[in-house]
């Protein structure tokens, strides 16, 4: 069995965000799975996900018109 440990990491933006050893985990089991093809770390704080997610749901909505 393998130990999880809290990890800080530094986003694009320069901010210190902990990947959290239960987020670590959820990942793990999700590459067992199958679900997901590898883990790898996060490189964005979770403000900068949502700003990333925000952004690719403007642009999809602009080129699929917006319905």
């Amino acid at each position: 069995m393998e130990e999880y440990q809290d990890i800080e990491l530094t986003c694009f933006c320069g901010a210190k965000f902990v990947w959290e050893q239960g987020e670590q985990k959820f990942m793990d089991d999700l590459f067992a799975k199958g679900k997901i093809d590898s883990v790898t770390r996060p490189k964005r704080c979770k403000e900068c996900r949502v700003k990333k997610r925000a952004q690719m749901a403007l642009r999809e909505s602009r080129s699929t018109g917006g319905d």
